[in-house]
């Protein structure tokens, strides 16, 4: 059961990165788009 659990944290994490990247992209301003990425990379 722990794999499995693991597993679909892992997909809903990638949901929730996509879900962030898709935001610091629409984002305009480079500075709010690199803290974004590095509250992703952080997670």
């Amino acid at each position: 059961m722990k794999y499995i659990d693991t597993f679909l944290n892992r997909r809903r994490h990638v949901r929730a990165l996509r879900d962030l990247y898709a935001r610091a992209n629409s984002v305009g301003s480079p500075s709010m788009r690199d803290e974004l990425l590095v509250i992703a990379q952080r997670r």
